[in-house]
């Protein structure tokens, strides 16, 4: 076992964890039921050696009188055997939390393989289509202060270029056919409208707004939080493999599915699909459902179409316009 979660797991006994490592340590858990048995082992290890103990203890302690010996005797095996009961149901229950669905140890362990391929991934470009957009009864008021907001550009055949977690460029198009692009390199964000100055920003969040999921606190273009995010908001599944569709050419399928179902009480997509390379674990598509977008609810999806490294300065705004372009600090 990995000496960091036998470590844990002594924390745990101890009584001496804190909110984050317990929380770490029933990721782990729930990640394989050969976790989840480790556990139960150890449990009951420390449930053994507590009652040797105790047992020791009360042999050296001084003789009693002899009728009150088979009644303690009882009460202390009555103790040992219903405590055994108690891990015993312990170790059953996190098992089936486990294992109850087939697919759900499959998925974590597919989960940390999509997070460790797609960490390590050149910059990259997304094509977002836009499937549906409604606007929910509370936010139909034009006095709302979301209806109040000048409309944003449609996201619709909108371009993500991204890399690591916080710089991106998004490149839309306005009614009238002319670019709008927003940004971050990491330290500033910024937006470059067809008119007006150039306007940028020490806050990251300024002019995240124009990314679905800001509201939730996980932007689109921040593939690490919001895969992270999956682990404990969402339920995992892994789908089954389809049959490669030999009429079209195509002897093996090469593509997974994962499906994610947001729990309650949690913020995000009510459902999201990953569709990635079996091989490399590379996201290939992510598809969102019922997600925040100012007064909308969107489903939209983001296809992959470019790996390839920008220039060091693409993600600044001054690679998106020209130099008599105003401007201007917020």
């Amino acid at each position: 076992m990995n000496p960091k979660y036998q470590k844990l797991i002594h924390g745990y006994l101890d009584n001496s964890l804190s909110t984050e490592q317990q929380s770490e340590l029933n990721q782990w858990i729930k990640a394989d039921p050969k976790h989840a048995r480790q556990f139960a082992s150890s449990m009951m290890l420390h449930d053994r050696l507590r009652s040797e103990l105790a047992t020791s203890q009360e042999e050296a302690a001084p003789v009693v009188a002899a009728s009150r010996l088979p009644s303690r005797l009882w009460r202390r095996r009555s103790f040992a055997l219903a405590s055994t009961a108690c891990v015993l149901l312990l170790a059953f229950s996190l098992l089936w939390q486990s294992v109850d669905t087939p697919s759900a140890s499959a998925a974590v362990v597919e989960l940390n393989r999509i997070i460790e391929a797609n960490e390590h991934s050149t910059d990259r470009t997304f094509l977002i289509s836009v499937l549906e957009a409604v606007i929910p009864p509370k936010h139909r008021d034009p006095g709302s202060p979301e209806r109040r907001r000048p409309p944003k550009p449609s996201l619709d055949g909108a371009v993500l270029d991204v890399r690591g977690s916080n710089q991106f460029v998004l490149k839309r198009m306005t009614p009238r056919g002319e670019l709008f692009i927003t940004g971050s390199n990491g330290e500033t964000s910024w937006a470059v409208r067809p008119d007006g100055p150039i306007r940028y920003s020490d806050d990251l969040t300024r002019f995240a707004r124009d990314l679905p999921g800001h509201e939730d606190r996980l932007p689109i273009n921040n593939l690490h939080d919001g895969l992270e995010a999956l682990r404990t908001a969402y339920d995992l599944e892994l789908l089954p493999q389809e049959a490669p569709d030999r009429a079209a050419g195509q002897e093996h399928p090469t593509d997974r599915r994962m499906l994610a179902v947001k729990k309650p009480g949690f913020l995000g997509a009510a459902r999201v699909e990953i569709q990635y390379a079996e091989s490399s674990g590379k996201i290939r598509e992510m598809r969102f459902d019922d997600m925040a977008y100012g007064p909308q609810r969107i489903a939209l999806t983001m296809t992959a179409t470019k790996e390839q490294t920008f220039p060091d300065d693409y993600f600044d705004h001054s690679s998106h316009h020209g130099q008599e372009r105003v401007v201007e600090y917020e």
